[in-house]
């Protein structure tokens, strides 16, 4: 039996970040996948970032994660999206080259200190009163460890299907993990089935773009990372738009009995803000048309993915469904697309820490949770992996508050209010996210990734200097005043927004009007434009900001109102039935979480709080 101090099941985003992450601080770490050809694999979309998921990216850079800089070292296409609506909101995303990806990857593990990497399938988790000592693989070798972090993706009990055809598999040509999956009801987690789909692949040179639309990438430098240098990509893999029409929508309403979706093949509850094709046509019949993006995969590849046609009908179907499209009348299908349906074990039965309650040790992270998506598994990943090394150094664990962190409310979501379908990280989900921002990522987190050892002193250096840039930029601005004389009164004017009076403003208050911004006021030469770009949202958002500064101080307060863990909540006679039954399920650890318990009443909370002051 090897001795390890932890064992990390699974090579996709969470496992990589949770193995990277313990490793580096200090933990003798084991990564353990069925292929290690497939570390870092993007099975899905060649894509990282977008809304919610730019703000996860940002804050696994910020904690001392990999996922931002891989992606700025492989990316083929860079840009900034929501641009219509105000910088706050405004996130990056961008395509990366898929096979450079996994590479990379594999390269930065392979290099890691105190790190194993091991090709093998785990069948077994091994316990002792109550607590992980160990895994044991299929090809009968014994791993023993202190900690367990597993993160299987859609592998527990994977079953692919594409129109009749069904067939065990984790992803399209990789095995299934089954006798874990077993282990896991053994040690009587709750499970359940959800499933996922994705699309064809097409031959670039087989599209006819001549009438489609084009995003270049940026032609401002851009980057992921806050420790990548921004830079303008080469144009040469552009994204195209084009749609689906009224053709593609008939052929699918007349073939609906072949997809799995409608011909009661899939069990398992499939995402809602990612659906399948054939969903949207029939749950909007009204809708003409649904864009699809044609996504480039790779600078050494031709495949491109159709972004948004999702489904898993015959291929047959399929090569109708896509030779349907403008552009794609001629597309030579090289992968066809195929749904997925896999185990998961209920989040509820989870610590904030992502460790198993019940089950010291062992920590769940990514597809295994019940979420969706690159983003939130390496954001789920990177937590588990700090909480194992800290568990293992008898260190109290790391947990992100929902006024910290989209990672925070990602988490705190999936313990306390489960899922009934693919999570999926939203920015409507984050009550606090104007202050929750991609840009300020590291403002907020910097200090906690440097604190327990995982972010390095030159980048925290590099935080604090751009930290006390912004301070610095805002005091300039406040400071400064300026009367009805001074020659910014005619560029009010011009920009159609109220001039002066003889009591005059700070430039601080001139920047807060919506018609006014920094390069009016004052000349920015020397100062960074990630400086420049905090400094005007705070400005900009002030008022929103101190709002919800105030929120986050109250959810401090109730956070910090602690629950006994040994509270017998069949005792309260004071509370309802279902309401006991609810704080029953889900043990909160605090007063805030039980305020988050769906149907938990206000009559049941204020009765709980007199009990707790008491």
């Amino acid at each position: 039996m090897r001795n390890y101090d932890l064992v990390v099941v699974g090579a996709g985003h969470a496992g990589c970040e949770a193995a990277l992450a313990a490793s580096r601080l200090g933990v003798l770490t084991t990564l353990v996948t069925i292929s290690l050809s497939e570390v870092g694999k993007m099975p899905c979309n060649p894509a990282i970032g977008g809304p919610g998921k730019s703000q996860l990216v940002r804050e696994i850079d910020a904690l001392g994660g990999e996922m931002a800089q891989i992606t700025d070292s492989s990316m083929i296409n860079i840009r900034l999206l929501n641009t219509s609506k105000g910088k706050a909101m405004q996130v990056r995303r961008a395509q990366a080259d898929r096979v450079r990806y996994k590479l990379l990857w594999k390269n930065l593990l392979e290099k890691a200190d105190s790190l194993d990497l091991i090709e093998g399938m785990v069948e077994e988790i091994l316990t002792s009163c109550g607590h992980v000592i160990g895994v044991r693989l299929r090809e009968g070798l014994k791993l023993k460890a202190k900690a367990v972090v597993l993160a299987t993706g859609t592998f527990l009990n994977g079953r692919v299907l594409v129109g009749s055809l069904t067939y065990p598999a984790g992803r399209s040509g990789e095995p299934p993990s089954i006798a874990l999956a077993a282990s896991l009801r053994k040690l009587d987690l709750k499970m359940d089935r959800l499933n996922t789909g994705t699309t064809p692949r097409v031959n670039r040179h087989s599209i006819d773009t001549s009438g489609l639309k084009r995003q270049d990438t940026s032609q401002t430098p851009l980057a992921l990372s806050f420790w990548s240098k921004p830079a303008v990509l080469t144009n040469d893999y552009p994204v195209y738009v084009t749609h689906t029409n009224e053709e593609t929508h008939q052929i699918i309403r007349e073939n609906l009995s072949l997809t799995p979706n409608y011909n009661g093949l899939l069990l398992g509850k499939g995402p809602r803000h990612c659906p399948s094709l054939e969903s949207k046509i029939v749950k909007f019949p009204d809708r003409t048309s649904h864009k699809v993006f044609l996504e480039p995969e790779g600078r050494e590849t031709a495949e491109v993915y159709l972004q948004g046609i999702y489904t898993a009908f015959p291929p047959k179907i399929q090569e109708r469904i896509v030779h349907s499209i403008a552009g794609l009348e001629q597309a030579q299908i090289e992968r066809y697309g195929y749904d997925i349906e896999y185990d998961y074990v209920d989040p509820t039965q989870l610590r904030p820490s992502l460790e198993v309650d019940g089950i010291d040790g062992l920590f769940l992270a990514g597809q295994i949770n019940g979420t969706t998506g690159y983003e939130e598994a390496a954001g789920q990943g990177i937590l588990a992996g700090i909480n194992a090394a800290r568990s293992i150094k008898g260190e109290e664990p790391l947990v992100l508050s929902r006024g910290q962190a989209f990672v925070g409310v990602m988490v705190d979501d999936l313990v306390t209010k489960g899922i009934t379908e693919p999570y999926r990280m939203l920015p409507s989900r984050a009550e606090y996210r104007i202050t929750l921002r991609e840009g300020n990522a590291d403002l907020r987190l910097a200090k906690i990734g440097h604190t327990i050892g995982l972010l390095p002193d030159e980048r925290y250096e590099k935080v604090i200097e751009r930290a006390q840039a912004i301070k610095g930029l805002l005091i300039k601005l406040k400071e400064r005043r300026i009367g009805p004389n001074h020659p910014l009164n005619h560029l009010l004017e011009a920009h159609g927004t109220s001039p002066l009076t003889k009591n005059g403003a700070s430039l601080y208050e001139l920047l807060r009007r919506p018609q006014v911004f920094l390069n009016d006021l004052l000349p920015l030469d020397g100062i960074p434009d990630d400086v420049r770009s905090e400094a005007e949202i705070e400005a900009k958002y002030a008022g929103y900001l101190a709002q919800q500064e105030r929120a986050i101080k109250r959810l401090r307060r109730l956070e910090e109102l602690a629950i006994p863990k040994d509270i017998d909540y069949t005792t309260l006679s004071s509370l309802s039935v279902e309401g006991r039954e609810l704080l029953s399920r889900v043990r909160p650890r605090s007063f805030g979480q039980a305020t988050r318990i769906p149907g938990v009443s206000q009559a049941d909370l204020s009765m709980f709080a007199i009990y707790l002051r008491r």
